[in-house]
């Protein structure tokens, strides 16, 4: 009788021995899964940040060419109106300027080549 005693409790040192066993695996895995997954929160957190510089770079470019569009349309506006000021002065003018063409001149005009 003294020996089933002694096995059991070898049975039961055995057991906790195991327990710890498997309990220090699964921490060593779950220590290596948390460091695998903040290697990948730190990639994603690289990928955020460049993906948020270039969204910034984009905006400001955007506002950029953007406001070179707009200073260009006033500008093409002005100059439109200028040509316009300009071209009904010359017409202007010209309605007060009488020109005479040559009786010869009109007919050289109208002979075939």
């Amino acid at each position: 009788m003294l020996g089933v005693p002694k096995s059991i409790k070898w049975l039961l040192v055995v057991a906790v021995f195991v327990a710890i066993t498997s309990m220090w695996l699964l921490l060593k895995a779950s220590k290596a899964e948390q460091a695998a997954l903040r290697a990948r929160l730190d990639a994603a957190k690289a990928a955020n940040q460049t993906s948020e510089l270039t969204i910034k770079t984009l905006r400001h470019d955007q506002e950029y060419v953007n406001e070179l569009l707009v200073s260009r349309a006033h500008k093409q506006q002005q100059d439109k109106r200028q040509l316009d000021e300009q071209i009904s002065e010359l017409e202007s003018q010209l309605e007060n300027v009488e020109c005479r063409i040559p009786d010869s001149v009109t007919q050289r005009l109208q002979q075939p080549y």
